[in-house]
């Protein structure tokens, strides 16, 4: 009997709950960065400009790439709620130091720079605990409900919230709201670390965890994990860029109104909902081999699309918003598939390495996805317009292709992927 089992259902209810919770403290901190245009209005009322918040950007990125794995090493000494806890903080004093730069006098841009950056640092570490911490109370069985909702609740709220706070802003908000409100999502990091604490625990695979190098040595050797860790930063690569360069396609090529165009994006998150609430469906439904299939095609048939479709054909602007609800729709099956896997494929013991080396991976997809395509564009590497017989086809096109003949070589590593080829000799136990 696993722990997951013994908790009882009370017990693994109990531990969902705080879990849903968590997510939701913590999500305000991570979407102001990463989605909300809060960070870059303040950065640009302090006196920056666009490339420190792309910078930061980059920085977040590059640091759970390069740290995940290291960040193992510290968990296994520290164990893995002190971790969260640790890393809660650190967030917290970031944005902290973000809310109070304005007080820092000329030095101010650079005092917010530092907070993002010290709360970047935080996440590899957060990561690296985050999944072995949810394995000590979700059964195969409840995972992907469970991941479906979570993402689903996160999505949806944080889209309010959000939207509450733009409207409270105005046109043109005073700086003391901006740092009000950085300063208070940086204050819910600590309600995540308030329930992190309350997660039931399986003490005896904490007590498992190897020494560094080997739990590295363990995930390198266990095929169905390094395949599946490929197969997620290639896919990763190929997809990465679809639905931000869509919108930049939109605005300088097919020349879209800035308005048409947030409209038209508002089908990206309703596409991104809608794949969140229907994933425990669809898993039950066609279960984890037939959805990776069906992901895998999704993103490729809508690269080439993207690709092919001119920009006059006829309800070209219903034809992309359609794409783009199919891409998010997809991308969220994709982030659901992909935590599941990581539970699935760590063997006990191992968790935390595990999990590490495929998040790793998969930020190094992302990395070089978003880094690619932003080059190709900021050097005019590609013909800004060619021709392909009676089409004209646009730089931006261009890269639809490649993304979408990169997901088609790609399709030579679904044989290796575990859902596929479930039986073998290493650790694998899936979804249901």
């Amino acid at each position: 009997m696993s722990f997951a089992e013994s908790l009882g259902d009370a017990g693994r209810k109990r531990g969902r709950r705080y879990a849903y919770i968590a997510t939701l403290t913590g999500c305000v901190s991570e979407v102001m960065l990463d989605s909300s245009a809060i960070i870059i209005l303040y950065m640009a009322m302090l006196g920056g400009g666009d490339m420190l918040q792309m910078l930061v950007n980059c920085f977040s990125g590059l640091s759970t790439m390069l740290l995940m794995i290291p960040c193992v090493c510290l968990i296994a000494r520290i164990g893995l709620k002190n971790a969260v806890h640790y890393a809660c903080l650190t967030g917290c004093s970031g944005f902290l130091l973000m809310a109070c730069a304005p007080w820092f006098g000329r030095f101010s841009i650079f005092a917010a720079v530092a907070g993002c950056m010290l709360y970047c640092l935080q996440r590899a570490l957060y990561g690296a605990a985050w999944y072995p911490l949810l394995d000590a109370f979700l059964r195969p069985e409840d995972r992907g409900k469970f991941f479906g909702l979570m993402r689903f609740m996160y999505v949806s709220i944080s889209g309010v919230l959000f939207f509450l706070v733009g409207l409270a802003m105005g046109k043109e908000p005073p700086q003391w709201l901006m740092q009000l409100v950085i300063a208070v999502a940086g204050v819910a990091l600590l309600g995540r670390s308030f329930c992190v604490s309350r997660f039931p625990e399986d003490t005896a695979a904490v007590r498992e965890t190897p020494h560094f190098r080997r739990a590295l040595g363990i995930s390198v050797r266990n095929g169905p994990l390094t395949a599946y860790a490929v197969y997620v930063c290639l896919l990763t690569v190929a997809m990465t860029s679809l639905v931000p360069l869509s919108y930049i396609y939109l605005k300088n090529y097919v020349n879209m109104a800035a308005g048409t165009v947030q409209m038209i994006s508002t089908a990206g998150l309703c596409g991104s909902v809608t794949g969140f609430f229907f994933y425990g469906f669809l898993l039950k439904r066609l279960g984890m081999k037939k959805l990776e299939l069906l992901v895998h095609f999704s993103f490729m048939i809508a690269a080439f699309l993207l690709f092919a479709v001119s920009k006059n054909a006829p309800g070209f602007g219903i034809f992309v918003t359609v794409m783009l609800f199919v891409i998010c729709f997809t991308n969220s099956l994709f982030m659901c598939n992909n935590s599941g896997e990581l539970l699935s494929l760590a063997r006990p013991g191992n968790k935390a390495m595990a999990t590490a080396f495929i998040q790793t991976y998969g930020s190094l997809g992302g990395f070089v996805g978003r880094t690619a395509a932003s080059l190709v564009l900021g050097a005019t590497m590609l013909a800004p317009v060619w021709k392909l017989g009676d089409l004209e086809i646009s730089r931006y096109q261009s890269i639809f292709l490649v993304c979408g003949c990169m997901a088609l070589v790609t399709l030579v590593l679904v044989p290796t992927l575990p859902a596929v080829v479930p039986k073998h000799r290493d650790y694998y136990e899936p979804m249901r």
